[in-house]
């Protein structure tokens, strides 16, 4: 767990009912921050305006008591009252109107986020929809996985993010399939992934060749690992499928753009010639 409180921190990466530990590194920093919100802010995807934009503090409800002239940690801890959630608003840079919410719970020396809008799946999201062509209706279960992870819920986000890997294994064998005379079924379907991919090597993006033991780090996410091991691991899982569409679509965009030169040359020779 991160103990240093940056001004993206707690919107941004602290998961809901995920606690944030205040220690004696880093109590000064969180008082500050809660004490004096109006130096708040920080860059995020606008979910109305559909970019990225500055949220800036506007206002809050709830607030701490004034700190006595020796601080010390063990004071602030006890003079913040537990049943007291405070709400921080931030307005968007782009369009007052377009509004970011952050409720946090204090007890002890732990701070819980128990409410924040847009939602941490909502602000992700955007980030995939160019996968959207690509993916076709694999996008749902990327989408599923991503709110999965963002609710705490680490293997049955793997269990998605492993179906979109089936799936594009099941797109090249067909591929395969519809393009090699002496392509054998029977062989793929005897094997395990590992061999499968390699049988598929001209078919697939590189990265996911050089990289297949991705598929083993999902299985062992489904069926081994614990809830706090996959949501470690999810950022990073997410990231390799996302290198994988992205060599997918720039193979796509490539082999557009042979063809479209390939049919250029062929038109102006034929027409130099008359």
């Amino acid at each position: 767990m991160c103990n240093e409180i940056t001004s993206d921190y707690l919107a941004l990466q602290l998961g809901l009912y995920q606690p944030f530990i205040i220690n004696e590194e880093n109590a000064d920093q969180f008082e500050a921050y809660m004490r004096d919100p109006k130096k708040i802010q920080f860059d995020s995807y606008c979910i109305e305006c559909k970019k990225e934009s500055t949220f800036k503090f506007h206002s809050q409800r709830g607030v701490l008591p004034a700190p006595p002239p020796a601080y010390v940690l063990t004071n602030f801890l006890d003079r913040i009252k537990s049943d007291d959630p405070i709400t921080l608003l931030f307005q968007c840079q782009r369009n007052g109107g377009h509004l970011f919410y952050l409720t946090l719970l204090i007890r002890g020396n732990k701070v819980t986020k128990i409410g924040q809008y847009p939602s941490l799946a909502d602000l992700q999201l955007h980030k995939i929809d160019r996968y959207r062509k690509i993916l076709k209706d694999d996008y749902r279960d990327f989408s599923k996985a991503i709110r999965l992870y963002s609710q705490e819920i680490g293997a049955g986000s793997f269990v998605y993010l492993r179906r979109i890997f089936e799936n594009l294994i099941e797109e090249a064998r067909q591929t395969a399939a519809s393009q090699e005379s002496q392509w054998d079924d029977s062989i793929f379907y005897r094997s395990k992934m590992d061999e499968k991919i390699k049988l598929l090597k001209n078919y697939l993006p590189e990265f996911l060749v050089q990289n297949r033991q991705l598929y083993a780090i999902l299985s062992k996410g489904i069926h081994e690992l614990n809830e706090k091991e996959c949501l470690d691991l999810f950022p990073n899982v997410q990231l390799a499928i996302e290198i994988i569409l992205d060599e997918k679509i720039h193979q796509k965009e490539k082999q557009k753009k042979i063809s479209s030169a390939q049919n250029f040359v062929s038109a102006s020779i034929e027409r130099l010639k008359s």
